[in-house]
């Protein structure tokens, strides 16, 4: 299996599993446990605007842009989670399924060798990195820490009924 491969496996792999672990009720999910952390809906936002965006920089990195990413201040990024009033949870659900399916038909079309290619991040402290680490570090782990962070709201919710 191409190292492109196990990436799409491990993208619909782990999208799956963050749709599977934050599949609970509205109130858990609109729940945010302190005014610092977001909520899962918060983190549904997040996860379908970042899939979208890793997968456009990814695009245009192969195609010639010098530079990819953003820092933790970009306007999409921050939008996507400040502006979930009104956001509907099964249509931000499907959303984000829709995402991880483009996701692996892009990487599916991507000739290996790409993941070699080096680029500067637009943030100095990653410096010049090959594009498969934007394929693992921004795409495919960032997922599983949103995974772990909805497993979090989920016990939290439960711990603070239970109280």
């Amino acid at each position: 299996m191409s190292r492109l491969q196990e990436y799409q496996q491990q993208v619909e792999q782990r999208v799956s599993q963050y749709l599977n672990v934050s599949d609970v009720s509205e109130d858990i999910v609109k729940w945010k446990p302190s005014e610092d952390e977001w909520s899962i809906l918060q983190v549904h936002c997040h996860v379908n605007e970042s899939l979208n965006f890793w997968t456009e920089d990814l695009l245009g990195a192969v195609n010639g842009n010098e530079k990819w990413g953003r820092t933790l201040k970009h306007e999409g990024r921050l939008a996507a989670v400040e502006n979930v009033e009104g956001t509907n949870i099964q249509e931000i659900r499907s959303q984000i399924e829709a995402s991880r399916d483009r996701v692996v038909n892009e990487l599916g079309k991507l000739d290996p060798s790409v993941l070699d290619m080096e680029k500067e991040h637009v943030n100095p402290k990653f410096g010049v990195k090959p594009l498969s680490f934007l394929v693992e570090h921004f795409i495919v782990e960032h997922v599983d820490k949103h995974v772990s962070q909805a497993e979090r709201n989920v016990n939290n919710y439960k711990q603070q009924v239970k109280q």
